[in-house]
């Protein structure tokens, strides 16, 4: 619990930091600093009020609809990927943590066909790479539910006065679109309540780019011999993942909630002390 607690900590922080930018109150504009050439690991709507950085599916899609390669943002996903894997989703990313806080919801659960998993490889090319590429518009953008709840619905409600037109900054009445977000945003976060993370093992192409590190990545779940297949591995997991059978799935977000168990811990490419040191963390905060 201490564990969790913790890395409820890290996730709140992450969120805080990259969504900063407190002056949009005195200025009612977005950031337009150099902050915002910069990308973070996660799903960080440009268009967040608060946000002082990007978020790089967009800047794909940005570089996509120029019809540029997007070296800059593939090579920083690259850089976090090899290292860490999808830790990124686990332990900072803001809609990750709406999902891990949702499922919380006393509601009865269920889950999916661990096949749905394929699509979010379809959502990155098509929604992030062809349709950009192709008309020059950013759908992944229009339709993120994350970039709806953190950016569009904050601006919607609250549409302050432009000083320096006099006018709302956003004029005239909210499109079809932000109706359409409106309504997926709700399915998901219904779906939040009863399945763990599904945007996160299905839709997600953030995800998608980082899950096809997790088994070069620098960091590594191990599970020992010992292990009797109990399944606490699972139950504790956010996205549902059989460790023991599975430890370095595609899907895990290398949250480290596993390592709870005495059979499962973090090896990494370098050598450590036998007793990893996600075990000593736990250990610390128990």
């Amino acid at each position: 619990m201490a564990f969790t607690s913790f890395r409820r900590v890290c996730q709140t922080a992450g969120t805080a930091l990259s969504n900063g930018y407190l002056s949009v109150f005195l200025t009612h504009k977005l950031n337009n600093s150099m902050t915002k050439g910069f990308c973070v690991p996660i799903l960080n709507c440009y268009s967040c009020p608060l946000a002082l950085f990007s978020c790089p599916i967009g800047t794909i899609q940005h570089f996509a609809a120029f019809h540029v390669f997007p070296f800059y943002p593939l090579a920083l996903l690259g850089l976090v990927g090899i290292l860490v894997g999808r830790m990124s989703c686990g332990w900072i990313c803001p809609f990750g943590l709406v999902q891990d806080l949702l499922y919380k919801v006393k509601l009865p659960k269920f889950d999916f066909n661990p096949n749905l998993g394929y699509i979010k490889y379809l959502v990155l090319l098509v929604f992030v790479f062809a349709l950009p590429y192709q008309t020059g518009e950013l759908w992944f953008s229009k339709l993120c539910p994350s970039g709806t709840l953190f950016a569009s619905i904050p601006w919607f409600v609250w549409n302050p006065i432009d000083p320096g037109t006099g006018q709302p900054t956003l004029p005239g009445g909210p499109g079809v679109i932000f109706y359409v977000d409106l309504i997926l945003l709700a399915i998901f976060l219904a779906w939040f309540m009863v399945t763990k993370r599904p945007f996160c093992r299905i839709f997600c192409p953030l995800g998608a780019i980082f899950s096809l590190f997790n088994k070069i990545s620098f960091i590594q779940l191990k599970v020992d011999h010992a292990c009797d297949g109990c399944e606490r591995c699972e139950s504790l997991c956010p996205v549902g993942i059989n460790v023991h059978k599975t430890p370095n799935s595609p899907d895990c977000i290398r949250c480290l909630e596993c390592v709870a168990c005495e059979h499962v811990s973090v090896t990494t490419a370098a050598p450590f002390p036998k007793d990893s040191f996600a075990k000593n963390i736990a250990r610390d905060l128990e």
